[in-house]
Order: structure tokens, then C-alpha cells, then sequence
């Protein structure tokens, strides 16, 4: 089965289309899927349920889905990882919504599509859904701090539209490799904690297991995932924020600016202070 790996805190696209390109697939990351107009069933871990317009979708990393379509659709795909909705780089934005998030995460997996419960709160979440497309249409910033609020708004909406959501927590229904993903992504900060030793003691497999079987889950190896995101994580300082070469090797905890240097030059070509040169002229 297809894996698809997205580094980004958050990707936003939108497509209109009258046969589905992708096979049955899993991913990463969290996605909200809405559906403008159209027919056709939605194939969601195993189970066939039928969307139509105002249709959405949440899920979570552990489901695998395809779209079987029926009726020319028009689809918005909302796709972050859990690190979007706990923490956004760069914005200091502090709430206390991340439980209820994380309760609807879980009740996603138990519930076919949140389908409005009036057409006065199907308009709003389509008015929503308009306004966070048309915003990263013109910022293509996944740290746009208005972005963050319109998501933020539309979970709640989607929360407040279901009639009893579980207190349970969702670590508990995690899978394995999304329980694995999401703990790389919270402590990438800390070198010695995504060390594939500290990984496997973590989650009590042996490096030699815990290796063979991320790639088999994710079709890329445990090490080349953990350097990719850092990589990522990397590239969007130097894009977007003001920090100085050594203090964003400092946060990513490299022990010196050379291996700093070293690890950007060998994934990218180039040294980040050239890097970021070359950013700035092309935005100038």
C-alpha cells in the first residue's frame, strides 16, 4: 500500500475532478476533506460511505482511504501533522483548545463524516473552507498565524456539530507507526531523544525491528525520515524567520555550527547562510 509523507505542518490543495488519480493510500498526517460538489462513496479504512455536497471528512494518520467518484467533485484537502495543531512555529499563539481537538481526532475514527446538522452550519463551514483556500492560495505560509485561527475555528465548528465526542484520549488509539511519527515530530528538538537507540527503547522494539519496520510502514527509512523532517524544519527558519545561522542550529541541537553546515551542504548543495542569500534575492 501507498505511503505518502508530508514534512509540512500544514499543505492546503484544492481539485476538481471526475476519476480519482490515487490508489488506496496512508499518510502521516492528519486531513480534512471537503467536499464542494459531487457524488460518489468514500472508501475510508475499509468501509464504503457515500459523500455529496458539504460532505467532511477528518483523519487521522492511522486510516487508509480512497475516493470513488461518482459525479464530477470538487474536493479541498486540508492535510497537517499533529505538530500544527499543538504548536505552530513562529506564532505565539497560546489556547487551551488542543484537548478538545484531540477528542475530536478520536471521534473521527468512529463516525462515517460529520455531516452538518443545518444548512445554516453547512454554509458556514463552506464559507470557512473558501476563506483558509483563498488564504493560502495568496500566503502559501504554513505559519500564517490567520490560517491557524481559520483552522482553529473550523475544528471547533466541527466539535461543537457533534453531538457526543469520547473523553478517552487518543494515544490510545493511535497505531504504532503514528504513535512512532508523532513522538519524532514533538521531540525532533532534541537530538537524543529521535536517536533510533532512544527510539526503540521508547517503544521496546530492537533498532534492528524498529528499523525494518518503519520502512516497511512508511516506504522510507527511519533515519532519512527523522534527517527529511529536520531538513524541513531547517529550511522554513531560514525562509521565515529573523534567527541567526547558530541559533537555529542551536534549537535543532547540533552539537556545532559545523556539523550545522555540514548537514545542510549534504541534503541541499549549498551552505544555509547561501541558502538564505539566495531566498531573499529572489523575493527582493
Amino acid at each position: 500500500m501507498k505511503k505518502y509523507i508530508q514534512h509540512d505542518f500544514l499543505k492546503i490543495a484544492h481539485l476538481t475532478a471526475t476519476e480519482w488519480q490515487h490508489p488506496l493510500h496512508g499518510h502521516n498526517h492528519f486531513e480534512i476533506v471537503f467536499i464542494h460538489k459531487g457524488k460518489g462513496s468514500h472508501c475510508l479504512s475499509g468501509v464504503h460511505y457515500p459523500y455529496k455536497e458539504n460532505s467532511l471528512f477528518l483523519l487521522s494518520p492511522a486510516d487508509i482511504h480512497r475516493f470513488i467518484i461518482e459525479e464530477e467533485t470538487a474536493f479541498t484537502f486540508l492535510k497537517f501533522t499533529n505538530v500544527y495543531l499543538k504548536n505552530i512555529e513562529n506564532i505565539q499563539v497560546q489556547s487551551n483548545w488542543n484537548k478538545d481537538v484531540d477528542e475530536l481526532l478520536v471521534f473521527a475514527g468512529r463516525q462515517e463524516s460529520f455531516a452538518p446538522k443545518t444548512g445554516a452550519i453547512a454554509h458556514k463551514i463552506a464559507q470557512l473552507i473558501d476563506l483558509i483556500l483563498c488564504e493560502w492560495q495568496e500566503t502559501l505560509d504554513e505559519n500564517n498565524e490567520v490560517m491557524y485561527l481559520l483552522i482553529k475555528s473550523l475544528l471547533l465548528i466541527m466539535k461543537r456539530n457533534v453531538s457526543c465526542v469520547p473523553v478517552k484520549t487518543t494515544q490510545k488509539f493511535l497505531s504504532k507507526i503514528t504513535a512512532l511519527v508523532n513522538y519524532i515530530h514533538e521531540h525532533i528538538y532534541e537530538a537524543n531523544l529521535v536517536q533510533v537507540n532512544n527510539l526503540a527503547n521508547q517503544f521496546g522494539y530492537s533498532k534492528h525491528y524498529l528499523g525494518q519496520y518503519f520502512k516497511e510502514q512508511m516506504g522510507v527509512t527511519l533515519i532519512d525520515y527523522i534527517n527529511n523532517y529536520k531538513l524541513h524544519l531547517i529550511i522554513n527558519r531560514l525562509k521565515f524567520s529573523s534567527f541567526s545561522i547558530k541559533e537555529i542550529s542551536n534549537e535543532l541541537g547540533f552539537n556545532d555550527l559545523s556539523h550545522f553546515n555540514k548537514f545542510f551542504r549534504k541534503n541541499k548543495g549549498v551552505n544555509p547562510t547561501d541558502f538564505r542569500k539566495q531566498i531573499q534575492q529572489s523575493t527582493a
